[in-house]
């Protein structure tokens, strides 16, 4: 009977991709798509974002573990990227390239219609969940991988070297994984201000607290940008219920103050 069932809910969803395109191809016919990248931190409710915006039929989703856009995660070449971009009758197409934070303004040149959204959300909650998600040494990890390579993993597209700096400068071989952890945050989410992303119209900074907080003003803000047209679907089955729901991580108190410095900046930048 389970085998049944799956089959049956597969053959369900492939019938509605079926019915979604026909209707993209003939609400827009001339096919003119505004490419849409999503960026920032990975835990920082990107999946919500970018899941609830594809409920909207206007759209096509194409999340970071889809074969078609992305190889283990990263981003295909833009070539690829621009081939699903041009087949598409989607008004929009959203794609997750939250391992290529540091690479967006190639992406925007690459596309002069497209649009970016940074998300961000509480560094100590980010934390939590990557613990929870990836181990407890996951993020540090990469921390020191950069500083022992000198950012050898950026060379196609290096990041600022006020990034890098700040990062070099804080890193201490000893620190506990918590601390590592927040170090990543900073350097995720300092490329906001870094890249100059904040004076970018064609980029919103989201802030996941206030989206889950008030989903139904925030994400018809989001659709505004995205000159997509809000549905009241988008928004619905949204909760804060993980929002400060694990104690917060033991980290360097100058590295949460560098956290919370950056957090309230954004805050005063966010939708």
């Amino acid at each position: 009977m389970g085998r049944i069932r799956r089959t049956l809910r597969g053959f369900s969803s492939t019938q509605e991709e079926v019915r979604r395109k026909v209707w993209q191809r003939w609400n827009n016919p001339s096919g003119r798509t505004t490419p849409v990248f999503l960026i920032g931190c990975g835990r920082s409710g990107t999946s919500m974002v970018v899941s609830h915006l594809a409920r909207s039929w206007r759209t096509e989703l194409y999340n970071e573990d889809n074969p078609a856009a992305f190889d283990k995660w990263r981003i295909r070449d833009l070539q690829v990227i621009q081939g699903l971009v041009e087949r598409s009758f989607a008004e929009l197409v959203l794609f997750k390239p939250i391992l290529h934070t540091y690479q967006i303004r190639s992406f925007l040149t690459r596309f002069p219609d497209s649009k970016a959204i940074f998300a961000f959300r509480h560094y100590d909650d980010v934390i939590n969940s990557s613990i929870k998600r990836f181990g407890l040494s996951n993020r540090i990890n990469h921390v020191r991988v950069w500083i022992e390579e000198d950012f050898g993993e950026f060379a196609d597209s290096p990041p600022p070297a006020a990034t890098k700096d700040f990062i070099r400068a804080n890193w201490d071989p000893s620190m506990n994984p918590e601390t590592g952890a927040a170090l990543y945050w900073l350097f995720q989410n300092r490329l906001f201000f870094d890249l100059g992303l904040h004076e970018d119209q064609a980029v919103k900074l989201v802030h996941y607290e206030s989206i889950v907080r008030g989903p139904t003003e925030k994400f018809r803000v989001l659709c505004q940008f995205l000159g997509l047209t809000y549905e009241p679907k988008i928004s619905e089955g949204i909760y804060h219920s993980s929002v400060k729901r694990d104690p917060p991580p033991e980290i360097d108190p100058g590295i949460r103050a560098a956290c919370e410095d950056l957090r309230q900046a954004l805050i005063g930048r966010a939708l």
